[in-house]
């Protein structure tokens, strides 16, 4: 038993040694502007700036980690984002499955590069920089044949549509009294349904 307890006081020693070394090796480096070892261990992820606004940005994650990433700013806050930086996130480890993927408790983030070699895809810039909300679309002609449409997009990058079109027609049952029992199904072209008066 008493061999049992020494050695595990000389682990213990030897940890508490251990991580005095790596504490004064980690003072010195911080004092000579290096990362201290500490922090190199935390898990990193490193990205191109898609877009960034007030409270966070999207980045294109490279090596290891591809596709649009949400991400927060981390303690040092927004110092100077912007589209097409090279950047390394420190974070806790923690990727959510949203989409964009949310990168989880920001530490910090350091700018590699103020231009990235890296080119960002066009879905990836139309994802950031396209919505339909600015898209206007106004309805000028409709016959049984076709319609004559105007379509406003003000967005940065044009908004991605289709040409193709249908047009639906809603039937109203003339026999429909809004009471009763609904027999069949609305359908895609047709919302027009049966009742049977219940008595």
């Amino acid at each position: 038993m008493k061999k049992v307890l020494k050695i595990i006081g000389i682990i213990l020693i030897i940890i508490v040694i251990v991580a005095l070394i790596l504490i004064g090796i980690d003072y010195f480096r911080v004092r000579n502007g290096e990362k201290p070892i500490l922090e190199s261990m935390s898990p990193t992820i490193k990205a191109v700036v898609v877009e960034a606004n007030e409270k966070s940005m999207i980045v294109m994650g490279i090596e290891g980690e591809s596709g649009l990433l949400s991400s927060g700013f981390g303690k040092n806050g927004n110092i100077g984002f912007k589209q097409g930086q090279e950047i390394l996130i420190y974070f806790n480890g923690d990727i959510m499955t949203t989409y964009p993927a949310q990168i989880g408790n920001v530490e910090k983030i350091e700018i590699l590069k103020e231009k990235s070699d890296i080119e960002i895809p066009t879905t990836y810039l139309r994802y950031c920089y396209s919505s339909e909300h600015n898209v206007k679309v106004t309805v000028n002609e409709l016959t049984t044949v076709g319609m004559t449409l105007s379509i406003v997009d003000t967005n940065e990058l044009p908004y991605e549509y289709t040409t193709r079109y249908k047009i639906n027609k809603k039937v109203k049952n003339e026999e429909y009294t809004g009471k009763g029992e609904k027999i069949g199904e609305d359908t895609e072209h047709s919302t027009s349904g049966y009742t049977r008066n219940r008595t």
